[in-house]
C-alpha cells in the first residue's frame, strides 16, 4: 500500500530499531510505536548515519528516530 502525502509517496517499511516485532528494550518500541513499520518517503533510503539499526553507541538514532530510514 502507498499513500500520498502533498506529492509525496510513503510506503510502510520493517521498523529496523525492533526489527518489525513493536517492542524495544522490554517496551514499546519509541520508532513504530509498536506497530512494527514505519511509513517512509520512497524511495526508501536506509539512514547513513546509523546504517540502518535505529541505534547508535549514545543510543537511539536522532537522525532516523530509530527507525532506520532517512526521513530527510
Amino acid at each position: 500500500m502507498v499513500y500520498t502525502y502533498v506529492d509525496t509517496e510513503y510506503a510502510p517499511e520493517r521498523c529496523s530499531l525492533c526489527d518489525g516485532t513493536g517492542h524495544s528494550e522490554g517496551g514499546i518500541c519509541e520508532a513504530c510505536g509498536g506497530q512494527g513499520n514505519v511509513l517512509v518517503a520512497q524511495p526508501a533510503i536506509t539512514c547513513p548515519l546509523c546504517n540502518g539499526s535505529g541505534n547508535l553507541e549514545t543510543g537511539t538514532c536522532k537522525a532516523c528516530g530509530g527507525s532506520g530510514w532517512a526521513l530527510f
